[in-house]
């Protein structure tokens, strides 16, 4: 998600949202994605737990069955990191699997730094679509709102006539609008909540996500000013190969956060 970063003082940035000036909300929300990525490699450095749990819907929007599995989240450095499975609906996974991920940690843990840097990188390309969401839409500051973390504003997105998309997955914005709350202090998305208007097609022919599919991100922050993911949820029916119609929620959260103490030192 990471562009060339602009890194803003945090004088700056209060200075800047307590202007009287009138607010421009793309440059609002170009700004808050500065930001976000900036806070988005830091968050790589800390250690968490994962919890993911994942609904099946039938037609009617009913739950089937239901799964959900534990994570711990170890950093490596350089923003690598590897998720452990530690359990599966509240027990803990079997030996065998456990032996194989202690395995595969030792592996990662043994690569050279520009090894974890490339991997890195190759992730930072992929999410490179958040370099166009500014000009994919068009933004309105809304209103204001009190949340835990401290005032923000409210901003309405969306597309933007005449937008094409140059990378991998910014094909999407012009069918998709949305939500953002943007702190006032920190210029940082604390919640952004998007929803599918129309069908969006993946790949060639291989799935579509349907119109009405809804995600909810939020952020918090952290004692120590840092800002990290808080969760994430979805709710959506996608049509893998144009044959096999999929309903499910998904929801993410991140908790227990802490910074190795390397990596605290390394900082």
């Amino acid at each position: 998600m990471r562009p060339a970063l602009v890194i803003f003082t945090l004088a700056g940035c209060c200075a800047w949202a307590h202007s009287s000036s009138p607010v421009d909300a793309r440059e609002l929300v170009r700004q808050s994605i500065q930001n976000g990525e900036r806070s988005w490699k830091i968050s790589t450095e800390y250690a968490c737990q994962k919890r993911v749990v994942v609904r099946q819907l039938d037609a009617a929007g009913e739950q089937k069955t239901a799964e959900e599995d534990l994570y711990a989240v170890i950093p490596l450095g350089e923003g690598a990191s590897f998720d452990e499975h530690i359990q599966h609906d509240g027990e803990p996974v079997a030996p065998e699997i456990r032996e194989r991920q202690l395995k595969e940690l030792e592996r990662l843990r043994a690569e050279s730094s520009a090894m974890k840097r490339r991997q890195f990188e190759k992730e930072l390309a992929d999410r490179s679509y958040m370099k166009e969401v500014p000009g994919a839409f068009n933004f309105r500051i809304t209103g204001e709102e009190q949340l835990p973390t401290g005032p923000a504003w409210v901003v309405e997105a969306t597309p933007r006539p005449g937008f094409e998309a140059k990378s991998r997955y910014a094909h999407v914005f012009p069918k998709m609008k949305g939500t953002l709350w943007i702190d006032k202090n920190a210029i940082q998305w604390v919640k952004a909540d998007a929803v599918a208007t129309d069908n969006v097609a993946f790949g060639l022919f291989i799935a579509r996500l349907s119109k009405g599919s809804h995600i909810l991100l939020e952020q918090r922050k952290l004692p120590d000013g840092d800002w990290v993911p808080e969760s994430l949820e979805a709710k959506a029916a996608a049509r893998l190969f144009l044959l096999f119609q999929h309903n499910f929620e998904e929801t993410i959260t991140y908790n227990n956060y802490s910074k190795p103490a390397a990596l605290e030192a390394a900082r």
